[in-house]
């Protein structure tokens, strides 16, 4: 009999339609105090056998998610995975693709993060926190504001959330340039280009969005070589990993006045050192890394588990299939 090892609080809220799906699937349990649980009784993990697991929000704010990480790494029997993450860098996860799991990622995150990148930017181009600060002193007076229509968007890493992106700069009438490696964007771009032709498009650029994977390839991709490179008055957005951007870089470009504004989701050091300059600085908007915390992220999340594990179970191939070329 085929056996899983789910957290608790992720397995008790789906109950019903996991064993819709998979009624003859043993499900072990591991609740909030890092106990073992089958069949009603509390075990020992030596006592288990489960081959697949998954990572969802409840574990993934749990304390107890390094050590259901560690009992993956040594579980002899585990044979899939299926993580909330969509970046793969934090955590072992390239550890487990080498020891021959299946590891599927999350997706549902593109549309609360292409969202958000959206409405940063237009608050920025509208100014709206000027439109507040008025109304406050009760002051009635007209200005203009940015339009994104006509603007020219380059988005680094042509995902699910780099297409989301697309699709939205898009519906605006922006042009959008996609960096990635694969030719093909699903219509969603106008232009294609590879990594190593950036500094051509960085400067025909209004709005650069980082929104690819962090890998050896880039690690430090936004320095002063890039920056230096960006269009007067551009926009530059980090959704992605804040180990793209060299932060003491990023503070030289923007006192500089190059580029204009930055709005940042993600940091080095998560959160910042209270000393940190970008708290303060007067080109930036900071968020605690909260551009995928989107109202139906959660709902999205489970309904791609449910889909795989009905994959898993009917023998089907199985969505977003990570790859160890998709961490390294």
């Amino acid at each position: 009999m085929t056996q899983a090892l789910f957290f608790k609080p992720s397995y008790e809220r789906l109950r019903d339609r996991i064993t819709a799906i998979a009624p003859d699937l043993q499900v072990a349990l591991y609740d909030e105090a890092g106990r073992f649980w089958l069949d009603g009784r509390e075990v020992l993990f030596t006592d288990l056998h489960p081959e697949y697991f998954w990572v969802h929000t409840d574990l993934f704010v749990s304390p107890l998610m390094h050590e259901y990480f560690r009992l993956m790494l040594h579980s002899s029997s585990i044979k899939w995975l299926h993580t909330v993450n969509t970046g793969l860098d934090k955590l072992p996860y390239l550890e487990l693709v080498e020891k021959g799991v299946t590891v599927t990622n999350n997706h549902a995150q593109a549309i609360a993060i292409s969202e958000f990148v959206f409405g940063q930017v237009l608050a920025y181009y509208q100014n709206v926190y000027d439109y507040r600060a008025k109304q406050k002193e009760k002051q009635w007076k007209n200005r203009a504001f940015r339009e994104v229509n006509g603007t020219h968007w380059l988005v680094v890493g042509f995902g699910e959330i780099g297409q989301g992106i697309a699709q939205r700069a898009k519906a605006f009438g922006a042009t959008v340039t996609a960096v990635r490696r694969k030719k093909d964007t699903e219509g969603l771009a106008d232009h294609v280009v590879q990594q190593s032709q950036l500094q051509e498009v960085l400067p025909t650029a209004d709005v650069v969005v980082l929104a690819c994977a962090s890998n050896a390839q880039t690690r430090d991709l936004c320095n002063s070589r890039f920056l230096k490179a960006m269009k007067a008055g551009s926009v530059l957005v980090n959704i992605a990993r804040g180990d793209l951007v060299v932060e003491a870089h990023l503070k030289a470009a923007l006192d500089a006045g190059k580029p204009e504004y930055a709005i940042l989701d993600v940091f080095n050091h998560e959160p910042p050192a209270q000393d940190s300059w970008v708290w303060t600085h007067p080109r930036v908007s900071l968020t605690p890394h909260t551009s995928n915390a989107g109202t139906g992220m959660r709902s999205r999340s489970e309904t791609n588990f449910l889909d795989n594990l009905a994959r898993m179970v009917a023998g089907q191939p199985l969505h977003n299939r990570v790859a160890r070329s998709d961490i390294v």
